[in-house]
């Protein structure tokens, strides 16, 4: 019996946008007039103190474009704005610290001005998320779960996800549709994927409803609930890995997961990319490796500029094995568009179709 065609999804912000949800660079937005907000209020304490943080780090962050000869204008994002604050942060454990003169006076100010403030500005970023990133109605999401539509005893559909909500859960749990996510009665147990028949969802960069608690360990108070989670779930920051270019951790379950997105492209037939602007490089790494090993793996992506996409990376251009759909999210599922390209990319590299 031949094996399942295998067909991997990676899905970015841009899934979500259409159901409502900010993207990167409108959360940064978000968190610049909640803190603009909070200092006007404010007559003393940390909220003008973490405004001045924010507009320092912005101006870094920009004065370094330029010094790398790229547009100091272009957009911000809120992963950005995170990895300048969590890397000032930790600055004392980066291997080049040693042979760092002196930080910014302005980083040292900051410090003695309000001790810790790094610290407090990094976690309210992580605090709010669950608010900006809130789940939207049922209505908004439907559209997500079609991402499950080929999936049966001859098609195994994986999902693998860099955002840190709950849409794909939620619509997933909405249409009746099982997921497996890795947690069984709130407890982290990676075994589940390898054992499960049902459409697996690996989240890659972390989710607003885990945490890493000291005495049960990585858990979930959501999907699905850990028995004891009104013992820990109070004030506890969700486990996620945010920056840039410093998303690749030797922590479970990253490194859990991170190593089954690399492992699954070996052998995948189709990866569908959908709402995913390739601006993660260690993400972009594996799949123009995995490109390479696998000669048979077709890359679909989706999106509404991925002209653009493509033009910016070497390993997308002029690519034979890569079909471009320029389409949201929401109108290229509902309308079947990914389905019948996925079809397609099946027919090209299969010689029986297992439909």
């Amino acid at each position: 019996m031949p094996r399942p065609v295998k067909v991997n999804y990676l899905v970015g912000a841009g899934l979500c946008v259409d159901a409502g949800l900010p993207h990167s660079v409108n959360l940064a937005e978000k968190l610049r007039l909640y803190l603009e907000d909070q200092a006007t209020e404010a007559q003393l304490g940390d909220a003008k103190t973490q405004i001045a943080l924010l507009y320092f780090l912005i101006g870094g962050i920009r004065f370094q474009w330029a010094r790398l000869g790229q547009n100091p204008d272009q957009l911000i994002n809120i992963e950005q704005i995170a990895t300048a604050a969590l890397r000032l942060r930790h600055r004392g454990n980066d291997p080049l610290a040693p042979y760092v003169a002196s930080w910014s006076e302005k980083v040292t100010e900051f410090e003695s001005s309000s001790q810790g403030i790094f610290g407090r500005f990094s976690e309210l970023i992580f605090a709010r998320l669950k608010e900006w990133l809130s789940t939207p109605p049922r209505d908004k999401i439907e559209y997500v779960n079609r991402i499950a539509d080929l999936h049966d005893d001859k098609v195994c559909v994986s999902v693998f996800s860099l955002n840190y909500d709950l849409v794909v859960e939620t619509a997933f749990a909405n249409a009746g549709r099982p997921i497996v996510n890795g947690f069984k009665d709130g407890r982290w147990d990676p075994k589940l994927f390898s054992d499960s028949k049902g459409v697996c969802l690996y989240k890659l960069h972390g989710s607003l409803d885990w945490v890493d608690d000291e005495m049960y360990g990585i858990c979930s108070l959501l999907f699905d609930r850990h028995p004891k989670a009104e013992d820990f779930e109070v004030n506890k920051l969700p486990l996620l890995i945010f920056g840039t270019d410093a998303k690749l951790s030797g922590k479970d379950p990253f490194l859990t997961l991170v190593h089954a997105f690399s492992e699954h492209l070996r052998l995948a037939d189709v990866l569908v990319a959908i709402g995913y602007s390739f601006t993660d490089v260690y993400i972009n790494e594996i799949v123009e490796q995995r490109m390479r090993d696998n000669l048979s793996l077709k890359l679909i992506v989706v999106g509404p500029r991925t002209d653009e996409i493509k033009n910016s990376r070497a390993f997308l251009d002029n690519n034979p094995r890569v079909v471009a759909i320029e389409s949201t999210a929401l109108d290229a599922l509902n309308n079947g568009v990914v389905r019948d390209a996925v079809v397609k990319a099946i027919r090209e590299t299969k010689q029986e179709l297992p439909f």
